[in-house]
């Protein structure tokens, strides 16, 4: 079935049902449309946003590339011993509705999909999840996000599944001799510098950690963000695998962070490390 609709109110329609975990039928009142109607739409703007915008929550290279110097500085002038990492990496579970076994479920569809119940389980979390991927810069832009991957996955497998390392040596004239910092369990790869493992005797490699640790947090005020912004994405209940797109709604979540972030000028990332974001016009230019 067709529905006439402009644009801004698809967008009217899709911000509110992200902004907070809000049933079709809580919004019938709002928009003058039905529950069928308002569903419709949503999917299918959802589905026309992430196509557009994909690649350009994949990685923003515009934005780093000119801004890769000034990223290094703030992060060394807040006590960083390295002056050439541009951004954190990390890796957020969110957590979806556990996928029903269904008994009548036919054996092509057994093949298709597998035990996704056991597959999205995270042993570490103790619940149903699914694993996205991160690269905050210290402006506050989030200028990497991936995925979903099974939430038993390792970070370090999304990693290597997202193919930022491939990514990257493509770009290696772009990026230099600047590097991404992550937590010890990414180890140290071409790209990727992480602080020293186990127990530490030289005071010197205690300060480097400490010094990496107190900026690394910011990556993880980039997931904290999206999801008191978006709360639509935190409430599980909502997050039906194979029913609904889970993964796009989860990454635009982190697009419409990015934006919000551009548009007031700044975030708790941004503020800490004395850096304001690009203008909204520029983030939004596709290379």
């Amino acid at each position: 079935m067709g529905d006439r609709c402009l644009g801004i109110e698809a967008l009217c329609i899709l911000l509110n049902r992200m902004s907070y975990p809000r049933r079709f039928y809580d919004m019938m009142a709002s928009f003058g449309r039905s529950r069928e109607s308002l569903c419709r739409i949503f999917n299918s703007l959802v589905d026309l946003l992430f196509d557009q915008w994909q690649n350009h929550l994949y990685f923003c290279l515009n934005i780093v590339a000119s801004r890769l110097h000034n990223f290094g500085a703030a992060i060394a002038a807040k006590g960083a011993m390295m002056d050439n990492i541009f951004g954190f990496i990390d890796g957020s579970k969110l957590e979806t509705c556990r996928i029903s076994q269904k008994r009548n479920r036919t054996t092509s569809d057994a093949h298709q999909y597998g035990d996704l119940q056991r597959l999205i389980y995270s042993g570490h979390k103790r619940r149903h999840c699914l694993n996205f991927q991160a690269i905050t810069a210290p402006d506050g832009l989030c200028v990497h996000f991936w995925g979903p991957i099974e939430g038993s996955r390792h970070d370090t497998t999304l990693l290597w599944e997202s193919k930022l390392m491939v990514y990257m040596d493509h770009h290696a004239a772009t990026f230099g001799n600047s590097l991404i910092y992550g937590d010890p369990a990414y180890g140290v790869l071409p790209w990727v510098c992480s602080g020293y493992k186990g127990p530490l005797n030289d005071p010197r490699m205690q300060e480097f950690n400490a010094s990496m640790s107190r900026v690394r947090q910011s990556v993880e005020w980039s997931f904290c963000q999206m999801k008191s912004q978006w709360a639509f994405v935190t409430y599980k209940m909502q997050q039906k695998i194979l029913l609904q797109s889970v993964g796009k709604t989860i990454c635009l979540a982190m697009f419409f962070t990015n934006c919000q972030t551009c548009y007031f000028g700044g975030n708790q990332t941004s503020v800490y490390f004395n850096l304001k974001p690009p203008a909204l016009k520029e983030y939004l230019v596709k290379v």
